[in-house]
């Protein structure tokens, strides 16, 4: 067992709790488990990279950002769309631990330098359960080993159903509330964020319980929903074109 202690595997083990550290430096079995997790194959193609290749990274869609109230600034990393979303959901629903480290590293040189606490947003017990972790908590772990910043967990979900699968309006109705005193400022970590809905109740409930700032951070962002183009008749067509012709000439 000398040969893992004190290794770089340890740490990443460590870090995410993969298993208890007595549990890891005794029992064989969890390490030859935690060895098949760290495999070097992109999560999103499969090529060999740490977590996410180049190509990948590069085809990611910049994220169009919302402005939310009671909330002071939003990072993320892409747009919930093509690549991004396939990265999320190999993540969170194909169980796909080891791009959460590459994730948190690109993330942590943009959020604010001076916390307090990391805060993540509470997910429903019943998909953390199927899922078998919890992302946004993991994040907010990795983040504050990262920062050297202190993790707390006082929000409180106070209308307790998932908001997979739910529509826009039906995102707009969550509330959370903040179980204990919070310092004064704050990074909210949530995997993606979609209406806005739900950091913005987070928000308002830390700022209740003592926060003078929320900063939030995702891994990415579903694009705003866009009105269609009303359809365009043939002969508008042909009138586009002719202006389209003499404006050139």
């Amino acid at each position: 067992m000398g040969d893992f202690e004190g290794s770089q595997f340890e740490r990443i083990a460590r870090e995410y709790d993969l298993c208890v550290a007595e549990q890891f430096l005794s029992d064989p079995v969890p390490k030859v488990r935690a060895m098949n997790l760290f495999q070097s194959a992109c999560v999103v193609c499969g090529a060999s990279a740490r977590g996410v290749c180049g190509d990948c990274a590069d085809a990611m869609k910049p994220p169009e950002l919302p402005s939310l109230l009671a909330v002071d600034s939003v990072t993320v990393l892409c747009s919930y769309e093509g690549i991004g979303a396939e990265l999320v959901r190999s993540v969170k629903y194909g169980n796909k631990r080891e791009a959460i480290w590459p994730i948190v590293d690109a993330l942590v040189p943009n959020v604010p330098k001076e916390l307090d606490a990391i805060v993540s947003v509470p997910s429903d017990p019943a998909r953390v359960r199927e899922r078998g972790f919890d992302l946004p908590a993991r994040m907010a772990r990795l983040i504050g080993r990262r920062t050297d910043t202190p993790v707390a967990e006082p929000l409180q979900r106070v209308t307790s159903s998932s908001q997979t699968g739910q529509s826009r309006e039906q995102r707009q109705t969550v509330e959370f509330r903040a179980a204990a005193r919070v310092p004064d400022r704050i990074l909210l970590v949530d995997d993606v964020i979609t209406t806005g809905a739900t950091a913005v109740a987070c928000a308002v409930a830390l700022g209740l319980a003592g926060a003078q700032s929320t900063n939030f951070v995702a891994i990415a962002a579903t694009p705003p929903r866009r009105a269609p183009e009303p359809a365009v008749k043939l002969s508008k067509m042909g009138s586009h074109q002719r202006d389209c012709d003499a404006t050139v000439m």
